[in-house]
């Protein structure tokens, strides 16, 4: 979960789908697809390894004490309920692998600390995984995050170098273990209502759709 936020935050605007790069992804023994929030349909291309995994959010999200009125808080109550109000909403989430169903669920999380599911097609899903990080880890951004100018309280932190912030994360993800050579195809859909409360009461309410290509070998 902490690389998966390092690099997501670092994400430079550029290098996403809206400014047509047709294959986000970080990759690795575990392969980082994208962050699916407030990109609507998309669809990604890409070559991995044979052998590798896959790891996908349907609804991500983190705080660091370098954000707006939490600036060089040691708080982790603080940052913990930042983090989880985040993922906040009903959340429905469904994947397919290679067009067979894999994940199938909703869960209910508008009260933060009291997760609910409402339904699950595959109780004790290998491949469905709610991830809180533990305790703060080391969150390094750096000038080109699209977050510097929006997110951040004082962006001059660096501007001319990498700076750490304290963070945590919290994910609704997927994960696909030991991927085979030859073609395949992940899509993960997922669907927040509920949330309330941001833009004129919308909050983050959304549908977002993403289909991943994969050449493996």
């Amino acid at each position: 979960m902490a690389d998966y936020v390092n690099w997501n935050v670092n994400v430079p605007t550029e290098q996403l789908p809206e400014e047509r790069n047709q294959c986000v992804i970080k990759p690795g023994e575990v392969n980082l697809l994208l962050d699916p929030f407030s990109k609507g349909t998309v669809t990604q291309t890409c070559d991995i390894k044979n052998g590798t995994s896959l790891f996908f959010p349907f609804y991500e999200g983190w705080c660091d004490n370098g954000g707006y009125d939490l600036y060089g808080t040691q708080s982790y109550k603080k940052l913990l309920d930042c983090t989880l109000d985040s993922d906040k909403g009903i959340v429905t989430m469904t994947a397919w692998w290679d067009g067979n169903k894999i994940v199938d669920t909703k869960v209910d999380n508008k009260d933060v600390y009291n997760l609910k599911v409402i339904s699950d097609s595959f109780p004790q899903n290998p491949f469905y995984k709610v991830i809180l990080t533990p305790s703060f880890f080391n969150l390094t951004l750096t000038n080109a995050s699209r977050f510097a100018t929006t997110a951040y309280e004082k962006p001059e932190d660096f501007q001319s170098s990498p700076f750490i912030y304290k963070s945590l994360g919290h994910c609704f993800c997927g994960i696909i273990s030991n991927v085979t050579a030859g073609d395949h195809e992940l899509r993960y859909k997922t669907v927040i209502e509920g949330t309330g409360g941001v833009a004129e009461g919308k909050g983050w309410d959304q549908e977002t759709d993403v289909t991943y290509k994969l050449r493996v070998s």
